[in-house]
């Protein structure tokens, strides 16, 4: 597939499949064992929580760190190609601003025509039986929504981040030195509370003009989590006066830092 045609795929996961196809990657398998051959993890645990990891990336379950972004870049050699690590960058933005796929982007199988009843049969066979086709349904509804929101680790009853401030990603940010701020927010799995500290630091850049810190417990608003969920708050420490870019989590952000008699 041409640059042209990698160009006209608008997700992040299709891209992502498509490349690694095209580098000889027909099976996760295969990926997996060069992944860890480039990430330094050899052991067969590390080799199939990435093998879980690569399938879910690939379906559009999920989306990889920032750590992990940087390995898969390497290992498809998309930092080769200038045009190519731009469109990629863009569209991990763009997926990690609003999760995985809607479940309309999967297609669904329909049932042959003539295995189907006539609309009004199914309706009057089903008339008797309402109340308690409708208490079944409802029954199982809260059987998998109940489900879904333990196993996420989100309490309805609270948690630590309830009342952490809401962070709103900007893509300017003003300060002078000496000024902090917090200027990003890493989220965690919908509802779970975010990565430590230490951690997050390890898949930051390395600044010019200041430092990051942790900002502690955070919230961001999340589409996909339909909502707020908790996060870890990267704060900027302004040292020094200047104009500088960066990327955080695949988000482009550029900090002006004033001298503070100015």
């Amino acid at each position: 597939m041409a640059l042209d045609d990698l160009q006209q795929i608008n997700r992040w996961h299709i891209l992502f499949d498509e490349l690694c196809v095209r580098a000889g990657f027909h099976d996760a398998a295969s990926l997996a064992a060069r992944y860890c051959e480039v990430a330094g993890n050899g052991a067969q645990k590390e080799h199939d929580t990435t093998l879980r990891n690569l399938n879910n990336w690939r379906s559009g379950r999920h989306i990889p760190r920032l750590r992990s972004l940087r390995i898969l870049e390497q290992v498809l050699g998309v930092r080769d190609d200038p045009a190519l690590l731009e469109h990629w960058t863009a569209l991990y933005r763009q997926a990690n601003e609003t999760g995985e796929d809607s479940p309309a982007d999967i297609p669904r199988a329909a049932a042959p025509h003539e295995a189907a009843p006539a609309r009004g049969a199914r309706w009057a066979a089903a008339l008797p039986n309402l109340p308690t086709i409708a208490g079944a349904v409802l029954v199982f509804g809260l059987g998998i929504a109940i489900g879904n929101v333990w196993a996420s680790g989100w309490r309805p009853w609270g948690g630590p981040a309830n009342d952490a401030p809401l962070v709103v990603y900007k893509p300017e940010v003003f300060m002078t030195v000496g000024q902090s701020k917090i200027i990003h927010a890493e989220r965690g799995d919908c509802g779970r509370l975010p990565r430590d500290w230490q951690d997050v630091a390890g898949d930051l850049p390395g600044p010019a003009l200041g430092t990051f810190s942790d900002g502690g417990l955070a919230q961001r608003n999340s589409v996909f989590c339909k909502g707020r969920t908790p996060a870890r708050a990267i704060v900027f420490n302004a040292e020094r006066p200047g104009i500088e870019e960066f990327r955080i989590q695949g988000d482009h952000l550029k900090v002006t830092v004033k001298a503070a008699d100015q």
